[in-house]
């Protein structure tokens, strides 16, 4: 079976969607039926790593690209979604450096900027299914493989409609709830009503969707989505062994944070982390008398806001915040640290989506706090493969992390039954195995 995964963006970046989306292809790389291959979106003009075609772990990796960066691009549309991404790529800087002329005219046109949006996306719409259509026939894929957000499932589901194969969906998160999160949309307001819609549409279009978590699943039921369609593959770890490439940056660290007890965090300081509530947990452990000090590696940029409130918090010297490093030098780091936390607060995002970053903690043996979430408390058996704690009560959160800290015994227990139940249950070979048949029962109906 050749499957064509077309994908927001992937390898070789290093957010989780692009991680999660190299676990599945490599894994399903290795099956004796499947043969994968991956087309990633024009969404993202600002990415240079999604311009070059990319070969990796024996997958193809084709790229649509954005107009800015197509010199066949024709049209008036297509220029015009040139400029746009143009001023994408300039970002603030550029707006600054233009003349008062030209910055009074976009404040100007601001209001109508939702109407150029969409005409926006209505042109890389047709050029994304054009493009998929062209991969798919070159490829001779027999299923198209979509992951969200439904600017890549709609045209992928135009595209298997016109070649007439089937598709799937894949539901790994949701995007409109991230933007409320973050403070960008309104919960309810016009672009998160729309973009959930939208997202309903290419679930309930699917041939098969696919889930990464029970709490997604369940979400898509609500929406509408058959339970017998769907099939949940969760996110999955490598096994660590042999995977520790050091740095100049974690022997550095490594010598600064020997013997001290260590609470860390490793992934992107987004609001949605609650990041800042490890940070005040730490801060309180540390008023009442106990030894800690907080570690983040940031595998994206932003660390600024959280110095700032380490500052605030009265603990900068006992914080220690770096990054970004590549994925492939992440594991090492995991092992600086004594209790490993994702403090996420209770917002609907949370509470439906699992995230990565606690399997490879799991699988590197560390004993994990994740707040009690039903997203996250479908990752942990609570006292026996981790610990939960109440979202947003940092107190709680603070006893959870004192008492591994205390108990040295109890925290070796926790994150040996927790190395174990990863290897045994969230191995991507595992994981990634009932794609197969999901992929046969589609092409043989």
């Amino acid at each position: 079976m050749r499957i064509l995964h077309v994908l927001a963006n992937g390898p070789p970046d290093v957010n989780g969607y692009a991680i999660r989306t190299a676990g599945l292809l490599r894994s399903q790389a290795k099956m004796e039926e499947i043969e994968p291959i991956a087309l990633t979106s024009p969404w993202y003009p600002e990415r240079e790593t999604l311009i070059t075609p990319l070969e990796l772990d024996g997958v193809i990796h084709h790229r649509c690209l954005h107009p800015v960066h197509d010199p066949r691009a024709t049209g008036i549309g297509q220029r015009w979604v040139a400029k746009r991404g143009q001023r994408r790529i300039t970002g603030a800087a550029g707006f600054a450096s233009r003349s008062l002329l030209s910055r009074a005219i976009q404040l100007v046109l601001k209001p109508i900027r939702p109407a150029a949006s969409w005409m926006e996306e209505r042109i890389q719409f047709r050029r994304f299914t054009r493009r998929i259509i062209e991969v798919a026939k070159a490829e001779n894929a027999d299923l198209i493989h979509a992951h969200v957000p439904h600017r890549v499932g709609l045209p992928a589901l135009h595209a298997a409609r016109i070649l007439g194969c089937p598709f799937v969906y894949e539901m790994r998160g949701m995007w409109e709830e991230s933007a409320v999160a973050g403070g960008r949309w309104r919960d309810g307001g016009l672009a998160h009503r729309r973009f959930r819609r939208l997202e309903t549409k290419a679930l309930k279009a699917a041939d098969a969707v696919i889930c990464i978590s029970e709490t997604l699943r369940q979400e898509a039921i609500s929406r509408g989505v058959d339970p017998e369609c769907i099939t949940v593959v969760p996110n999955g770890v490598d096994s660590l062994q042999n995977q520790l490439e050091s740095s100049p940056l974690f022997e550095k660290m490594r010598d600064k944070l020997e013997a001290k007890n260590i609470v860390g965090y490793i992934g992107s300081l987004r609001a949605l982390e609650g990041v800042d509530l490890t940070a005040e947990a730490v801060s309180l452990l540390r008023n009442r008398g106990v030894d800690v000090d907080l570690f983040v590696l940031s595998t994206e940029p932003g660390q600024a806001d959280l110095i700032d409130h380490c500052q605030h918090l009265g603990i900068a010297e006992n914080a220690h915040i770096v990054g970004p490093v590549p994925h492939a030098q992440v594991p090492a780091f995991l092992d600086l640290i004594d209790v490993f936390v994702v403090s996420r607060p209770d917002v609907k995002v949370a509470r439906l989506v699992t995230p990565l970053k606690p399997f490879e903690a799991m699988g590197a043996g560390l004993a994990v706090v994740l707040s009690d979430l039903p997203a996250l408390a479908e990752i942990v058996e609570d006292g026996k493969t981790g610990c939960l704690s109440p979202p947003g009560d940092v107190g709680a959160l603070a006893d959870a992390i004192h008492g591994l800290l205390a108990d040295p015994e109890e925290r070796f227990r926790i994150g040996r039954n927790a190395r174990e139940w990863v290897s045994l249950e969230r191995s991507w070979d595992v994981v990634v195995a009932p794609t197969s048949a999901v992929y046969s029962n589609l092409l043989e109906s």
